[in-house]
């Protein structure tokens, strides 16, 4: 009598110790790696939107645009909270 054993390649991989991929071991630090970046590239985008610069360049965004004159009538300073 013959027995056939079924089993997944689950299985059969458990008993090897392959070395973990550079992903399974560097994550936390790519993670990172990636949120400082990301942090960082939000930093620099929030400068030129308040930024009066008519020109902003950078070695891969290039920006020309028309700043709005601010005129002293038009600013409105209150110390009650907007209701």
């Amino acid at each position: 009598m013959s027995q056939n054993v079924v089993c997944p390649i689950e299985c059969v991989k458990s008993g090897c110790d392959d070395p973990p991929d550079f992903l399974e071991k560097h994550n936390a630090f790519l993670l990172t790696l990636i949120a400082s970046l990301s942090a960082c590239v939000g930093i620099v985008l929030t400068y030129f939107l308040k930024s009066r610069c008519k020109n902003i360049k950078t070695p891969c965004v290039s920006c020309d645009r028309d700043v709005i004159a601010l005129v002293p009538q038009d600013i409105e300073v209150s110390s009650a909270p907007p209701a």
